[in-house]
């Protein structure tokens, strides 16, 4: 159970680098009349991947955390986890919602500054894991 969640915070982590660095600044470079289906397509296609993964990876972290007796080891990333679905639910899906509506160049630059809490802390999350995994 622990490589599964090691694999699936990796997997996860190389996801939300490739969005952090190539896919939420190209979000700049599309204008009005085409931002919104681009915005579209981008939030169908990217919740297909993510809420599956991330929502397995929430279970096992649990489960892992309370069978592991919340263990330091298991607690600390289990929290980080935690921020992680935080930032989601109360910072990027709140951006998400009004990006929809319309191109707003303060908002996208809210997105990518934003995105960085979960960029650095699935990171971190990823290394614990891997050092503990070892």
């Amino acid at each position: 159970m622990i490589l599964i969640n090691l694999l699936l915070t990796w997997f996860l982590i190389g996801l939300i680098w490739v969005v952090q660095v190539v896919h939420y600044p190209t979000f700049r470079f599309f204008k009005e009349g085409d931002f919104l289906p681009f915005h579209h397509f981008h939030t169908k296609s990217i919740t297909k991947i993510v809420v599956g993964t991330m929502i397995a990876e929430l279970a096992l972290g649990a489960w892992l955390t309370w069978q592991q007796q919340f263990s330091m080891d298991y607690l600390i990333p289990f929290l980080m986890l935690l921020g992680i679905w935080a930032s989601t639910f109360f910072i990027q899906i709140p951006l998400h919602t009004r990006l929809a509506e319309r191109r707003n160049e303060k908002e996208i630059e809210r997105l990518i500054n934003s995105n960085w809490i979960r960029t650095v802390l699935w990171t971190f999350k990823g290394i614990w894991l891997a050092y503990i995994f070892v």
